[in-house]
């Protein structure tokens, strides 16, 4: 029987047993030795440099930003006995929009590390490690050559979003590591136990990350057309997995979490005119953070016609469609940003390996010529964008570790000198650095809370006007104050006038605006 007879046959069983992966060598790869190796090379280079500024910056701020911070604070309420505080009590602003599995494990973390920081970090590469590692099986399962299924994952962390999802602690590496693998174990046996187990991934990923919604959509289209029982098996497994989960967290959170997560999800949509923005948002965000990948767009789309053609197109083709319209619907809300694209860049790669395991099982004589063709393509392109990624995205940082141009101190106002003075802090980390529990959890959510909580906001502008904090500390430059970023992102604008009014721009201090209150101005 032949392999093409056995494959439709597998097919119609439901099954989708993975091709055998060839034996490792660079004649596998159908292009020149030296490209194979080459490709090896640059990703050896890739994964190096990643490592040197992983290991470098363990236990600094390197790669976080205000959103990482609000993760720590998080984790802190859950080290001290709260998961999800309450949106506003006793002059305290919570209110998040985060999924509680990755609150839960950075806490316990904590809890053993002693702090918040080292132990994000950890977390983060632990996931990023995982994804990279699970990318990697899946090409060689696929029959991806050792040389595309090493560059592949290389080419990830040449992106910006890439390096920050595995350096941040923003959490967006686990959940898409968690819907790859449930992708993966659908895609790889048709037994009933993978598939539930697979509907337990995918749940834990929901939970993890309010869009982590694209793994099961493509497998329900997936086994829609090829195995309908299995269908039901891993809906019902996924549902009442996923309902279990929810319902128990919102038990121990006595509903706190869906005040939050239910409550604020949409509270950055603003309109019709975040909607028609979109698409423009979403273009600059790629050749912004992800150029390297927009470099093999190409690539994805002719894999993507291919397998279309076949009129059922892979799990990882509907996994990379389904992925790309609820990025699409995700970066609606004006709250979302840059990190969205990571799980585009990881299934643009899995659908690029696939495509050159594609090529690679064509018999006859013009097919191993097209083949040979595609693959000595699609090497050549990964070796230019990787090696340009590399040069562009990882040497700089690099670079700057090394000579210890740029520090990072994980208490970045050490230098006052003082950690009982009363700090606002756009950054809830800054606060958390000196012991003390965040004023603000979230400044995205600050403002969204004003419907529910009508005198929050005028609290907060009566303790600025009185100059209740020694300092207030900024990401971005207060001035000018009527701009988007404190109208629609941070703090609001009546916050942002209200400190422009009573403090006065005092300095900069490991990257962040300083702000003291003005002589004279308090009422």
């Amino acid at each position: 029987m032949t392999r093409r007879v056995l494959d439709e046959k597998a097919d119609a069983e439901g099954g989708s047993e993975p091709k055998p992966a060839p034996a490792v060598g660079a004649y596998n790869l159908r292009a020149p030795r030296w490209l194979a190796w080459a490709l090896v090379g640059v990703a050896a280079l890739v994964f190096a440099a990643w490592l040197f500024l992983a290991v470098a910056h363990v236990d600094d701020r390197f790669q976080l930003d205000h959103v990482s911070g609000a993760r720590m604070a998080l984790a802190r309420y859950f080290d001290e006995g709260t998961l999800y505080p309450e949106l506003y009590e006793d002059g305290f602003y919570g209110g998040t929009r985060y999924m509680p599995v990755p609150i839960v494990l950075h806490g316990f973390l904590a809890e053993l590390t002693g702090e918040y920081l080292l132990s994000g970090k950890l977390l983060s590469y632990a996931g990023m490690i995982g994804l990279l590692a699970a990318m990697f099986v899946l090409l060689r399962r696929q029959g991806c050559p050792v040389p595309i299924a090493l560059a592949l994952p290389a080419l990830v962390l040449t992106t910006q979003t890439g390096l920050a999802a595995g350096m941040d602690i923003r959490g967006d590496a686990l959940p898409l590591l968690l819907q790859v693998l449930a992708v993966g174990i659908v895609a790889g046996t048709a037994r009933p136990a993978p598939t539930v187990a697979a509907a337990a991934l995918a749940a834990i990923a929901l939970l993890s990350k309010t869009s982590a919604v694209w793994a099961p959509v493509a497998i329900a289209i997936w086994l829609l057309g090829r195995d309908r029982r299995r269908l039901v098996v891993f809906l019902v497994a996924y549902v009442g997995i996923a309902g279990s989960l929810v319902l128990l967290f919102t038990i121990l959170t006595q509903g706190r979490m869906l005040e939050n997560v239910l409550g604020l999800s949409t509270s950055g949509i603003t309109g019709l005119r975040t909607v028609l923005f979109t698409p423009y948002r979403f273009v600059h965000l790629i050749v912004d953070v992800a150029a390297t990948a927009w470099a093999v767009v190409p690539l994805v789309a002719l894999a993507c016609w291919i397998s279309l053609r076949r009129r059922r197109p892979s799990i990882y083709v509907l996994s990379l469609v389904c992925a790309l319209v609820v990025t699409l619907v995700v970066l609606i809300d004006a709250g979302t940003g840059w990190n969205q694209l990571i799980d585009l860049v990881v299934l643009s790669a899995l659908v690029i390996g696939e495509l050159v395991a594609g090529v690679r099982d064509d018999s006859s004589a013009p097919d191993r010529d097209a083949g040979r063709t595609v693959s000595s393509i699609v090497a050549l392109t990964l070796l230019w964008v990787t090696l340009t990624g590399f040069v562009v995205t990882l040497v700089p940082p690099a670079l700057e570790t090394a000579r210890d141009e740029v520090t990072y101190d994980a208490e970045p106002l050490a230098g006052l000198g003082d950690t009982r003075i009363s700090v606002l802090s756009e950054d809830p980390y800054v606060p958390i650095s000196l012991g003390q529990t965040p004023v603000v959890l979230d400044p995205f959510m600050l403002p969204r809370l004003a419907d529910r909580y009508p005198d929050a906001i005028p609290d907060l502008v009566e303790r600025i006007e009185a100059h209740e904090f020694d300092v207030v500390v900024l990401v971005q430059p207060l001035e000018p104050v009527d701009r988007p970023w404190w109208s629609d992102l941070d703090l609001g604008l009546d916050v942002a006038r209200a400190i422009s009014r009573e403090y006065g721009f005092v300095g900069r201090m490991q990257g962040y605006y300083l702000y003291e209150p003005r002589e004279g101005a308090a009422t």
